[in-house]
C-alpha cells in the first residue's frame, strides 16, 4: 500500500538525552539554547561518517567528534528525535515537535525531515501523521529508507529516500538494521528473537543461533556482519547468517539505549555511561559524552 507524503514545515533543531528504552518521550519544556545538554532519552546514534557520530536525543540532534568534548547542536530547533539514520553528510530523523518550538513542525508527529549541510533542514514525507521510532538507511542504495512506525508493528519501506513509503512485512521490532553492502538484507530485534530478511523487508524469517537480542546493527567491516546488545547489556558479535558462531565481547554499563557502528569498526552504545565508543570489540571503552 503506497502512502502518500504529506507537506511538512521547514526548520528545525536539536540537543541531547538517554532513555532506558527508545520510547515516545513527552515533550520538553527546557530551553536548549539557554542551558548545556542534558544526558537524558536518547534514541537513536549514527555516524555521519568515522569520525562524526550524530546522537538523536528527547531535545533534538547533537554531533560529536571520537574525542571527548564539545557536542553540537545540528540546526536550531530544539526538538524530540526519536528515529534517526545518516547518509554522508544527509541526516534523516522523525519525532515530535519542541515544546517551544511548535511553528518548526507539524505535529503531533514530524513525518520524516531531512537535514543537509547545504538546505539545513527541510520537510520530506508524513507530516503531522508519522513518528517512527525506527529509522534505518545503507551506503548500498542511498535511495532506500526503512522505518517502524510508533503506532502499528509494521515495516514501512521507501525507495526513493523517504518521499513515499509502501508497506512490507508485519514486524513488531525493537530495532532494525541493513547491511552496508547488501541493501536486500536487513536484521530485526524482536521479543522473539532475531529476524533477517533477504528481500528487503518484504518476509522475515528466524535468524538461527542467534542470542535474544535488544539492539542491533549492522557491521561493515564484515560480510553480513552483526553486532547486538542483549537485555542483560553483553555484545554480541555475530553474522546475520544461519547457525554462525556469536561470541560475547564485553559489556555495555547498565541498560543501553542505542547502537551503531562506523566503517572502521569503533562501535558506539549510549548507555548508563552517557555515549560511549569501543575501537577493540568490546574490551575497552571510551566515554565521548558523559552522563549528567
Amino acid at each position: 500500500m503506497a502512502i502518500r507524503p504529506h507537506r511538512l514545515l521547514l526548520p528545525l533543531a536539536l540537543a541531547l538525552t538517554i532513555p532506558l528504552l527508545a520510547t515516545a518521550c513527552a515533550t520538553s519544556s527546557q530551553d536548549s539554547a539557554a542551558k548545556p545538554p542534558v544526558l537524558q532519552h536518547i534514541h537513536q546514534l549514527s555516524f555521519t561518517e568515522p569520525e562524526q557520530l550524530l546522537i538523536g536525543s528527547h531535545d533534538g540532534v547533537y554531533a560529536t567528534g571520537m574525542q571527548a568534548g564539545t557536542v553540537t547542536l545540528l540546526g536550531d530547533v530544539a526538538f524530540d528525535a526519536m528515529g534517526m539514520t545518516a547518509q554522508g553528510s544527509t541526516v534523516l530523523v522523525s519525532g515530535h515537535p519542541g515544546a517551544n518550538n511548535h511553528d518548526a513542525f507539524a505535529g503531533p508527529h514530524i513525518g520524516l525531515v531531512r537535514h543537509t549541510p547545504e538546505a539545513g533542514w527541510e520537510a520530506v514525507s508524513l507530516s503531522g501523521s508519522t513518528d517512527f521510532h525506527i529509522l534505518q538507511s545503507t551506503p548500498a542504495d542511498p535511495n532506500l529508507v526503512i522505518g517502524v512506525p510508533s503506532d502499528r508493528p509494521v515495516l514501512l519501506r521507501s525507495t526513493n529516500a523517504g518521499s513515499t513509503w509502501a508497506e512490507g512485512s508485519p514486524l513488531n521490532a525493537r530495532d532494525l538494521s541493513i547491511d552496508s553492502v547488501d541493501p536486500t538484507l536487513l536484521a530485526a530485534t524482536t521479543p522473539d528473537g532475531v529476524l533477517v530478511s533477504h528481500d528487503a523487508g518484504t518476509t522475515f524469517e528466524p535468524l538461527a543461533g542467534a542470542p535474544l537480542l535488544f539492539l542491533i546493527a549492522a557491521d561493515p567491516t564484515r560480510a553480513g556482519g552483526l553486532v547486538g546488545i542483549d537485555q542483560q547489556g553483553a555484545l554480541w558479535l555475530g553474522s546475520a547468517e544461519a547457525d554462525a558462531s556469536w561470541a560475547t565481547a564485553g559489556t555495555v554499563t547498565g541498560a543501553a539505549a542505542a547502537l551503531t557502528v562506523n566503517g572502521n569498526g569503533v562501535i558506539a552504545v549510549a548507555d548508563d555511561s552517557g555515549v560511549a565508543t569501543t575501537s577493540d570489540g568490546g574490551k575497552s571503552w571510551a566515554v565521548l559524552v558523559p552522563a549528567a
